[in-house]
């Protein structure tokens, strides 16, 4: 199998193979970077740095940003400091020195002028690339998707006017249009999308009678749907997130169109050494479907492919059309 080549390019940067560390404790300092490009991860994304960490670190003033009070008090008897900006920052400096794959820097924010201003810091740090990662969850009923779709497009572009580096966003499930969304990202400078980011749940406490949230569930074929929905329909990368067990997911969204897959449960439950058995189970179907490259075979079941290829056979459709009558029956 030495012909058999898997590097990719992921919103203009190269990497040596599709699969990326997600945003986790696994990517918080140098050295867990590092362990990280040694099991041969071909890129990282940085631990998200919060907007109530900038400004419990001290460089922004309270009046600026839109945080609760009791989420400032956390983190300042202790409870993410060790993570602040500052630190990160030494740490993407740090890194650099010895990393030889990209670094993708994360930033969470809630208010709309602050993004640029951490971007800024993380681009000076020596981020190869930024990762905004947006939770806009719509519960206002006077708030129509149109009016929430324009704050994620000022925000893309007040950042691509602050930096240069290629910029993605991390995108939550709950989008009214999330082609129309994608498309307009893209003409906002976005080189890439992350479909998805699976935040904490709520749940409720029937015997305290009480509510608390638990680890959200990602959904591996929600993201699959929509990867295979929008693979070549959009100008864009995209990056598939949760829910990979294995190998066998890393090939189906590389077949639905995906460039990159983004990991993390997985390195939790089994370390980082799966990573070489990863990959040498994707080199080991390729050279069975005999497939040299990843392009040879991405987006050979995307919607648009299979649309163009089988029309008539309706293979397309199972990617949008819940056949219940089918399924019931049997």
């Amino acid at each position: 199998m030495s012909d058999i080549n898997l590097s990719t390019s992921y919103m203009g940067l190269e990497l040596r193979n599709p699969i990326i560390v997600a945003s986790s404790d696994l990517t918080k300092t140098a050295e867990g970077m590092k362990k990280c490009e040694d099991a041969g991860a071909a890129a990282i994304v940085l631990k998200s740095l919060f907007e109530e960490q900038f400004l419990a670190e001290g460089g922004i003033p309270e009046d600026e940003a839109n945080l609760y009070p009791e989420a400032i008090d956390y983190l300042r008897s202790g409870g993410l400091m060790d993570y602040a900006p500052g630190n990160i920052c030494r740490e993407i400096e740090q890194a650099k020195k010895s990393l030889g794959i990209p670094i993708i820097a994360s930033i969470n924010c809630q208010t709309a002028s602050l993004w640029p201003r951490f971007a800024r810091q993380v681009a000076d740090a020596g981020a190869d690339g930024l990762e905004l990662n947006i939770y806009d969850l719509p519960i206002d009923p006077k708030v129509s998707g149109a009016e929430h779709d324009q704050d994620y497009f000022k925000i893309v572009q007040d950042v691509t006017r602050k930096i240069s580096l290629p910029l993605s966003v991390k995108l939550i499930p709950q989008i009214s249009s999330l082609p129309f969304l994608a498309n307009q990202l893209a003409e906002d400078g976005c080189r890439a999308l992350v479909f998805f980011n699976w935040f904490l749940e709520p749940d409720i406490d029937i015997r305290k009678v009480k509510t608390y949230s638990r680890k959200g569930q990602a959904n591996f074929y929600h993201a699959l749907r929509w990867v295979g929905l929008l693979a070549g329909r959009i100008p864009i990368d995209i990056a598939a997130s949760g829910g990979v067990r294995g190998a066998a997911e890393v090939i189906k969204q590389i077949l639905a169109g995906a460039q990159t897959v983004q990991i993390c449960s997985l390195f939790y439950q089994q370390g980082l050494e799966v990573i070489p058995q990863l990959l040498q189970e994707l080199a080991s179907w390729m050279d069975e479907h005999k497939y040299t490259s990843l392009d040879d075979f991405r987006g050979e079941l995307s919607f648009k492919n299979q649309e163009l290829r089988h029309r008539d056979l309706g293979e397309a459709s199972n990617y949008f059309r819940a056949q219940y009558l089918k399924i019931f029956s049997a």
